[in-house]
């Protein structure tokens, strides 16, 4: 006798409906789409109980005439494709034709419908899988569907479900994904009678992110517009002071269809790596556009993942759109009061040369703080060093020193829905460039320079600026292409180390060679060291340096750009001015120069902020001389 049978229909369709609709959030998703692929610019969704007992999804679409009606219903039935080679061109989110199968097989349906222009729609009842009836009905042009008791007939199923509220939250997430999708469509949820979400559908992702992550978040982004043939990036990015300690923000869409993919996960996280503290991550609202044949969406049924023809071009494309967003929108920020008040944004300043009101500096700040020395020039030794630490640098040489243009950003406000009226533009930017011309005033508690330009006063960290000065030195001679840039040791260092710690560096002699340490053994506990990187100017006590390289070697391979990455951070930091140092003037006015040749220079390497900006406004609030 056989022992293979084959399943009924309705056991069919409750087993793929294990794959589309795993909880009350999947069935809000499948519906959702199939409102925007019918055209609908408002689409309504009331859930009770997290959706477990009642979801009704109702679109202003083109609706269906009743035979639609119910081969919509049908296993593999769907008017997205007609053949396997229209995958290749597709441009709706539904197309396997399983998403009302399935949730019939599972639930309690019922479907109204009218087509636009008919005078009277249709009404499905489907209950388990099994059709109930089929009716004329009086009702509003568009598709309504309303699933109730979801999982009754599965109750293995249904007992993995969480408790109300998770389904809720669930349920709000994946609709405030969507609508974030297609700012074009107005979008409403309501829980219990509650409203979670409203989106005015006026076409500006701007609005739509105010009401998904409300208005600090959509004050504070960047524009995203860069193409990468054939990808093109757009929307939006956070700045790294409104980092979350969670994803929750990041949203991803290829060819509007929202996705997971690791590879822009990827993207994200080294665009920002030196821009963020750990464990930070920025808002992003990410929409990839590329010819669908280069991206498959065929690979699950919930159609959450795609695969790219080539992730590389995807990885850089997402990861210059963010650094070019990143350098063009780069600002000064504002204290917290100051974000408190809403200010309104004024025009962004004028870019003009950086003028050092005491001529151009003869000297550099030369630290030696424990066991670090920072001197200036490859030939410096201790004798040419005055008692103060400073070394007196070729004023020849500082005067070629070039200057970077910095771009900026004025970014407008975009026009709001009514409810959305007080959202105000983007803080007022204060770029680089404003340094240039704002007047030295001193130090603060010797941890802050304080500048004053127009009707703000600057702070500026001394010890975060440093740090990103010698970081960024350090990576740029790291990657510039050719052998690495060293700086010789007139006199051979010789460090003691432990004789695990000497097999340790000699086992990776070569690859340490490449980023500019060189060194041989000197007897069984120590090594004689000849070169280290060049930082330019500023060096770090050579037994300093490679005593970092070998703590971080003794915890881990330099096997990567990150860990290469890290190594200086680490470097940097040692290297860098602390807090509590006093400076003059010379070293004050030097190390604003150094600012204003960086990549960066909003941010340390670990991600806080170098400058920050109280405005007049502010400190007259403060002193009550504005009520």
């Amino acid at each position: 006798m056989s022992v293979i049978s084959v399943l009924s229909i309705q056991t069919a369709n409750s087993i793929a409906a294990g794959e589309v609709v795993e909880r009350p959030a999947s069935v809000v998703k499948e519906l959702v789409e199939n409102a925007l692929d019918a055209g609908a610019s408002v689409i309504h969704v009331e859930i009770r109980q997290g959706g477990i007992s009642f979801i009704r999804v109702s679109d202003n679409g083109c609706g269906m005439d009743e035979t639609d009606a119910q081969l919509a219903f049908g296993r593999h039935a769907t008017s997205k494709i007609r053949s396997i080679d229209d995958l290749e061109q597709l441009t709706t989110m539904g197309f396997r034709g399983e998403a009302l199968a399935s949730i019939a097989a599972v639930a309690q349906v019922r479907l109204e419908t009218r087509p636009m222009g008919q005078p009277t729609g249709t009404a499905v009842e489907i209950k388990g899988g099994e059709l109930i009836s089929v009716r004329p009905a009086g009702c509003p042009e568009g598709t309504a569907i309303t699933i109730e008791n979801l999982f009754f007939n599965t109750p293995a199923r249904f007992k993995f479900l969480k408790k109300d509220s998770s389904e809720a939250s669930a349920v709000a997430d994946v609709l405030e994904r969507i609508a974030l999708a297609r700012p074009d469509v107005s979008v409403r949820l309501v829980s219990q009678g509650n409203e979670l979400l409203h989106t005015p559908g006026n076409n500006d992702l701007r609005s739509a992110i105010f009401a998904v992550f409300g208005k600090e978040a959509a004050s504070a982004s960047h524009v995203l517009d860069y193409t990468l043939t054939p990808v093109h990036v757009s929307g939006f990015i956070g700045t790294p002071e409104s980092a979350r300690n969670s994803r929750n923000q990041q949203c991803f869409y290829v060819n509007g269809r929202l996705v997971k993919s690791r590879a822009i996960s990827a993207a994200i996280d080294e665009a920002y790596a030196t821009h963020l503290m750990k464990r930070k991550h920025p808002l992003a609202v990410l929409k990839l556009d590329l010819p669908t044949p280069l991206v498959d969406v065929n690979v699950h049924p919930q159609k959450m993942e795609v695969r790219f023809w080539e992730e590389q071009t995807v990885f850089r494309a997402v990861y210059h759109a963010i650094q070019t967003a990143l350098q063009a929108g780069g600002a000064i920020i504002a204290s917290a009061p100051q974000a408190q008040l809403g200010l309104e944004p004024s025009s962004v300043p004028v870019q003009t040369s950086l003028p050092l009101s005491q001529g151009q500096p003869q000297g550099v700040l030369a630290e030696k703080p424990q066991g670090v020395l920072v001197s200036y020039g490859s030939g410096s030794t201790p004798e040419q060093q005055d008692p103060a630490g400073l070394v007196v640098q070729d004023a020849a040489n500082q005067a070629n020193q070039q200057k970077i243009a910095w771009p900026t950003q004025q970014i407008s406000q975009p026009e709001q829905a009514a409810a959305q009226e007080e959202l105000s533009a983007v803080a007022k930017a204060k770029s680089i460039s404003s340094l240039r011309s704002a007047r030295l005033i001193g130090q603060l508690f010797a941890t802050y320079l304080v500048l004053e330009h127009e009707q703000d006063l600057l702070l500026v960290d001394q010890h975060a600026a440093h740090e990103r000065i010698l970081f960024e030195q350090l990576v740029a001679r790291h990657r510039a292409r050719g052998p690495a840039a060293v700086q010789p040791l007139l006199i051979p260092q010789t460090v003691e180390v432990s004789a695990r710690e000497q097999a340790v560096l000699l086992a990776e002699q070569e690859n340490l060679l490449q980023l500019g340490f060189e060194y041989e053994a000197f007897g069984s506990q120590s090594v004689l060291l000849r070169s280290l990187p060049d930082s330019g100017r500023y060096a770090i006590l050579p037994q300093a340096a490679l005593r970092v390289v070998l703590d971080t070697l003794l915890s881990d391979r330099l096997h990567s750009e990150d860990q290469i990455d890290d190594l200086y951070y680490t470097m940097a930091c040692k290297a860098a001015i602390k807090a509590h140092d006093k400076l003059d003037i010379r070293e004050m006015e030097q190390l604003l120069s150094d600012l204003d040749d960086l990549e960066d220079p909003y941010h340390c390497p670990h991600g806080r902020p170098v400058i920050i900006r109280i405005s007049r406004y502010e400190l007259e609030k403060q002193f009550k001389r504005i009520v």
